[in-house]
């Protein structure tokens, strides 16, 4: 019978404490308030890594001769580049959306026309045209030491891009 007692003398004590300890924990978190973090603005590194992704899929359906991808792709592509300029039409003074208004969209429409005659070579030579232009806005937006490529002499992804 005192073992019982003692086992209910401790449950019970356990179980005190835990009362005490929520209601205090509860009372301290109900005076805490929530943490702002100033909103920046998006990275734009992050953006064009993306859209870098994005292009080098196309660029290797392309070269595997595979205008179903590629134009899959591309339309991948524009849909970041619409992104990428809602979200920062301007970075560190230089006009992002602008450029690729200018450079970047009408390279991609002379890679559509390739990729509607199903041309592998119109392709190819129109995906040496898209990066022509990524590297000419990265020259004008002082950054010309990020110089893009054709990119397709190597498959990184896990994924096959023929016909």
């Amino acid at each position: 019978m005192r073992a019982h007692t003692s086992t209910s003398l401790t449950l019970l004590s356990v179980a005190v404490f835990t009362v005490i300890v929520l209601k205090a924990s509860s009372r301290e978190a109900s005076k805490l308030e929530p943490v702002t973090l100033e909103s920046s603005p998006p990275e734009l590194a992050l953006l064009m890594g993306e859209l870098q992704r994005l292009t080098h899929k196309m660029a290797l359906s392309a070269d595997a001769g595979n205008a179903e991808l590629a134009n899959f792709y591309m339309h991948e592509s524009l849909e970041q580049m619409k992104k990428i300029q809602t979200e920062v039409p301007e970075y560190e003074g230089q006009p992002v959306a602008l450029l690729m208004d200018r450079l970047g969209l009408p390279a991609y429409a002379t890679m559509q026309e390739a990729v509607n005659a199903k041309d592998k070579q119109r392709m190819l030579a129109a995906l040496d045209t898209v990066v022509q232009s990524c590297n000419a806005c990265h020259a004008a937006t002082l950054h010309p030491f990020i110089r893009i490529t054709r990119g397709t002499e190597v498959n990184p992804f896990n994924q096959s891009f023929k016909p």
